[in-house]
């Protein structure tokens, strides 16, 4: 009883903090690892034994990776390729020289220095692009430069844990005959690409199945089984479950479904990520730390300006702004989460118990003030750029330093490079996308119907398999970016939660959708529908029109009589089919006085 008393109190304190953070703009990570210090056994001592959340923790860090290997689109890393290979080695190769050369002064060895400093110049992935997705700042410069950065900084990283995988056999350490140093190196290298080929065939061809049968809870199940099935067969094949993980979600990055199954998997991997920084802070020594102030705040300062200087002075090689490159620079100057993992079994041999005792609550530190610094990062390359004599220039290149796509000459004004969504690719989807396409709009479809994605991207067109209802499926699609939303979709109640979902994400984009009755009106008003087409009222109007016409009707009085059906309409709901919602009229001005 006393344990699950001590549970509740840790989860309505992680709630309360969670709400804290909110509201003082700071992460939800945060409130995790301040929390772990608090009840951890360093502090109240509310979970002495860090072994069950430790187990939950690893599921979340497993997400995590598999999360990260969704990102890794062939796309993506064609046009970071430059900055993410070259750009991180020469980031992660001087601040690791940096950082080994302080660490001497503190006693470490050259080994335990260099171990000490790869990993502090390693930064967190999952701290700044939640930060930047969290202040809607995803697509900046200094967001992508970030993001080249950081992706590069994971390839590294998950070839370190491949690494410290096999080094208890390169050691010498005991193990069965097929499983000493060149043959656990053996099966590892030769198995491990036949497993990535073998997912990557066959699981795409299952989650077609999985999506054809249009059953929400079979597709999350089957996310969730693959994520763990491609963790456990690497384990088995000598990698680590994070390494595998990570190669699971590389196997999805460029599938239609990867925005659904992110969508589909994020409440549970922001919860089990949750566990896993709670149990990160209950790591930190409050002891060690209060008995080393000064020398925690001078590695803090040390940490931060190398890695500031050495990220923005790389991405400068790159010929990016200096607006962007500080920005990068100051939001990229934390550690990693990844420490924990490579400072964990094999990998804590080589940095050695000193090392390892400061780097945790190191860690920890540079992570919290993380929120802030990538809020003002922006503001901080602006101010660099300024100072040094070069003001930041509008509509600055990302990491390629490729421009933005240039408008169609021969688009209309009115839609030149607008971006519309449109949810649904049945026959009034299909006509609408015609329609907008020819007159130069930018048109990005939802559906559910993986052929009808995989057709779509096949054609050059963009395409998002998901549902809709969905906030991730939503950012995927680029509502932020979009000025429309158009919702083609039958269905009254899914047309309806869209409406809430993209509601409560953009408020400012301007929603049309159909209906199918004239008293869907109250609903779709209160959801905050800009414009409805009423099929009711089509079908009432195309009726008239083929009767009259019959009767021989003049064209003249067959069209008033149309209009005139359509002003009762706008009168009996306040919306006509084709245009917004009428306002109220506006009450009379009293007469001026004579």
């Amino acid at each position: 009883m006393e344990l699950f008393g001590n549970a509740a109190l840790v989860i309505a304190a992680a709630a309360l903090l969670v709400f804290v953070m909110q509201r003082l703009r700071q992460s939800a990570i945060v409130a995790h690892l301040l929390l772990g210090m608090v009840v951890g056994p360093h502090a109240l001592d509310l979970v002495p034994s860090s072994s069950a959340v430790s187990h939950m923790a690893e599921i979340g860090v497993v997400l995590l990776l598999f999360f990260i290997g969704l990102e890794f689109h062939v796309a993506t890393l064609k046009r970071m390729a430059g900055l993410a290979l070259l750009g991180t080695l020469l980031q992660m190769g001087l601040t690791t020289a940096a950082i080994a050369a302080l660490a001497r002064l503190l006693g470490f060895t050259g080994a335990q220095g260099l171990a000490f400093g790869f990993c502090i110049a390693l930064s967190s992935t999952a701290i700044v692009m939640k930060a930047f997705e969290d202040r809607r700042e995803s697509d900046t410069p200094w967001a992508q430069s970030s993001l080249a950065i950081l992706l590069g900084q994971d390839l590294f990283a998950m070839a370190a844990i491949a690494a410290t995988a096999l080094l208890p056999a390169a050691a010498g350490a005991p193990v069965s005959p097929t499983e000493g140093a060149s043959g656990r190196s053996l099966w590892f290298l030769l198995g491990l690409p036949v497993l990535v080929v073998v997912a990557r065939w066959a699981l795409p061809r299952l989650f077609r199945k999985a999506a054809l049968a249009q059953n929400p809870e079979l597709f999350a199940l089957s996310s969730l089984a693959a994520c763990f099935l491609v963790a456990v067969a690497a384990a088995e094949l000598g990698a680590s479950l994070v390494l595998g993980a990570f190669l699971g979600g590389m196997v999805f990055a460029d599938t239609p479904f990867s925005h659904q199954i992110r969508a589909d998997l994020a409440t549970v991997k922001n919860l089990a990520l949750g566990l896993f920084f709670l149990s990160v802070g209950m790591l930190v020594d409050l002891a060690f730390v209060a008995a080393h102030p000064l020398l925690l705040a001078g590695a803090l300062v040390a940490v931060v300006a190398v890695k500031l200087f050495v990220t923005t002075l790389v991405l400068r090689l790159f010929r990016i702004p200096w607006s962007v490159a500080a920005g990068g620079g100051l939001a990229l100057a934390q550690v990693s989460e990844f420490v924990f993992v490579l400072a964990a079994g094999a990998g804590a041999a080589l940095l050695g118990e000193q090392a390892k005792q400061l780097l945790t609550p190191l860690a920890v530190l540079t992570m919290l003030p993380t929120p802030l610094l990538v809020g003002a990062a922006g503001k901080f390359g602006r101010g660099v750029a300024s100072l040094l004599g070069h003001p930041a220039a509008a509509g600055a290149a990302g990491p390629a330093g490729a421009a933005a796509p240039a408008a169609p000459e021969a688009a209309t004004p009115a839609l030149a490079n607008t971006r519309v969504i449109v949810v649904g690719y049945g026959p009034v989807g299909r006509t609408l996308c015609r329609i907008l396409l020819s007159m130069g709009a930018r048109v990005c479809v939802i559906d559910l119907q993986p052929s009808t994605v995989e057709r779509l991207r096949r054609l050059g067109r963009d395409a998002v398999f998901g549902d809709a209802t969905r906030r991730e499926v939503l950012h995927a699609a680029g509502i932020h970016q979009s000025r429309y939303l158009i919702l083609t979709l039958p269905d009254q109640s899914t047309r309806a939660a869209i409406l809430a979902t993209a509601r409560a994400v953009a408020p400012r984009l301007v929603v049309l959708t159909r209906a199918r009755y004239l008293d869907e009106q109250a609903a779709l008003e209160r959801l905050g529908a800009d414009h409805i087409s009423y099929e009711e009222a089509e079908v009432a109007m195309q009726l008239a029109r083929l009767t009259l016409g019959s009767l021989g009707v003049a064209r003249e009085t067959l069209e008033e009589e149309v209009r005139a059906i359509r002003a009762e309409i706008a009168v009996r709901t306040g919306f006509t089919t084709i245009m917004p919602r009428v306002p109220p009229e506006p009450p009379a001005e009293p007469a001026a006085p004579a």
